[in-house]
């Protein structure tokens, strides 16, 4: 039986699970924090829950099934050890297809595979909304992109559009011929590896499918009761294939195009933004949970003193659905703020963000790729460790209330406060956030020229 005949019988069996409802948007606080779930939305996350537990457990059935035929295939073959004196690999394929953050921090592999086999073409596997980032990254040979979300649903298994992309991602991946494939993160990224054809596959033993990778690394992310860094899991990854990262290797680095920095400067200029002043970007939202951002009341005294007091331009950074929440921020300020929320591509936030004196986020997406470019990032944690997956750069600094209940979030789902308070966010006052601002930008020599002008 063929393996889309496998999934064809599986999305039938799965069509019977009942799933919740569509979400309702949850009414929020002063803060800008959802209230407390009535009921009806209790009941709903319960059994989207049960739903995904029950769909999840299936998948994972049939496929070590397959993993076993693939490991039995695997059986009697002798393979070179993955080093540069006895592997000589023509491509390389990286594969990391989730969260924007972790694809930024994943390039450490891109770059470290890059020089460990200066001869290869390494080429990385993303979903489309987050590899924007990376495109024309001097590293990179060739951006594949899909996005495999579109399983979340029993009855995407039966839609013949998202089989179609499946095979054409799969045949583009047998054209490129890789040696050698990196599942950096999840079970999805392993399946996508022993699609790729690659006879090499290296990954976490505990995080892929049964038999999927022939080169195996013990363990997984953020096993319960371990502590270490995402990068210190992309380092694991690395000296399974054959390289040796040193501590520089550690820190996620991304390339900014010059068009794309002169992109941003007409940009700021058509905004009316006067460019001599010290530039503040603030990235109010964060798409993976709630109790990551800041609350807007506290947005709203910081951009206020920054602009009114200290002379400054802010600029608020995001997506075209984050304009809800930077619309209430602006709303609650009596301070002239640029929303340039929706006018920037990825690349061109990454120039901003460089461009930026000081740029201010919660843990995010945009906080990780001001960390790559080397911007002066202050970070607030709340739910989140920052020992875990915050910015490694040296011009970060971290700010977080360590209350009881702190960090709670393991990368299990969203990052939602249990006790429906958010309190360790919001110990984080706007009168810390602004010392941190003024001590950020006494490092940089433009703001000090405007003290003494």
């Amino acid at each position: 039986m063929s393996l889309n005949a496998v999934f064809h019988h599986l999305g039938q069996f799965f069509l019977m699970v009942q799933t919740a409802a569509e979400p309702v948007a949850p009414d929020l606080d002063e803060y800008g924090y959802p209230t407390r779930p009535d009921t009806q939305r209790k009941l709903r996350n319960a059994i989207v829950h049960t739903s995904k537990r029950l769909l999840l457990g299936g998948i994972a059935l049939t496929l070590g099934g397959i993993g076993a035929f693939l490991k039995l295939k695997e059986m009697g073959r002798s393979r070179v050890p993955l080093t540069p004196k006895t592997f000589h690999p023509r491509r390389i394929l990286v594969i990391r297809v989730d969260l924007i953050g972790d694809l930024v921090m994943s390039m450490t592999v891109v770059r470290q595979l890059r020089r460990t086999y200066p001869e290869a073409e390494i080429d990385l596997l993303a979903i489309p909304s987050s590899a924007q980032i990376v495109r024309g990254d001097s590293d990179i040979a060739h951006l594949l992109t899909y996005d495999p979300n579109i399983w979340r649903r029993p009855k995407a298994l039966l839609q013949r559009p998202n089989w179609r992309a499946a095979q054409a991602l799969r045949t583009q991946m047998h054209e490129r011929r890789y040696d050698l494939a990196v599942s950096a993160s999840g079970p999805w990224a392993s399946i996508l590896a022993a699609l790729s054809g690659a006879p090499r596959r290296v990954g976490f033993s505990k995080e892929g499918y049964f038999g999927f990778m022939t080169d195996s690394v013990p363990g997984q992310h953020w096993a319960e009761g371990e502590r270490k860094h995402e990068v210190d899991y992309c380092m694991e990854l690395l000296r399974a294939c054959g390289a040796t990262p040193d501590d520089a290797s550690r820190v996620p680095t991304l390339q900014v195009q010059p068009e794309t920095t002169q992109s941003v400067e007409q940009l700021l200029q058509a905004e009316g933004i006067d460019t001599v002043k010290p530039l503040v970007a603030c990235q109010v939202s964060s798409h993976n949970g709630y109790a990551k951002r800041w609350p807007v009341p506290y947005w709203a005294r910081l951009i206020e003193r920054l602009v009114n007091d200290d002379g400054m331009n802010v600029v608020l950074t995001g997506a075209p659905n984050d304009q809800p929440l930077i619309e209430a921020v602006i709303r609650r300020t009596q301070a002239q703020v640029y929303n340039l929320a929706g006018k920037t591509s990825l690349p061109q936030l990454a120039a901003l963000l460089q461009r930026a004196d000081v740029v201010i986020s919660g843990d995010s997406g945009p906080m990780h790729i001001a960390a790559a470019v080397g911007a002066r990032l202050i970070a607030i944690h709340g739910p989140t460790d920052p020992g875990m997956s915050g910015p490694v750069s040296p011009e970060a600094t971290i700010l977080r209330s360590d209350i009881w209940c702190s960090p709670c979030y393991f990368a299990k789902g969203p990052a939602n406060c249990r006790f429906h308070t958010t309190q360790c966010m919001k110990n984080i006052s706007p009168e810390q956030v602004h010392t941190t601002v003024q001590e950020k930008l006494r490092q940089s020599s433009r703001y000090e020229k405007e003290i003494v002008e």
